[in-house]
């Protein structure tokens, strides 16, 4: 197998992967928690940050 193909966990690619289990983690104590809201409140944050992002780039 060539260098090239070979698969190597990086440090930061071993963040990135803590991260996103954690956050993954913390949405899922969310929803436990506090139930459907958990899980409305941030699909609405991220259609308004989408829209507000597809906005500014149109704007140019």
């Amino acid at each position: 197998m060539s260098e090239a193909t070979k698969t190597e966990f990086t440090k930061g690619s071993l963040l990135a992967t803590l991260v996103a289990l954690l956050v993954l983690a913390g949405w899922g104590m969310a929803i436990f928690t506090f139930g459907y809201p958990a899980i409305v409140i941030p699909a609405v944050a991220l259609s308004f940050g989408s829209l507000f992002a597809l906005v500014i780039m149109t704007r140019g």
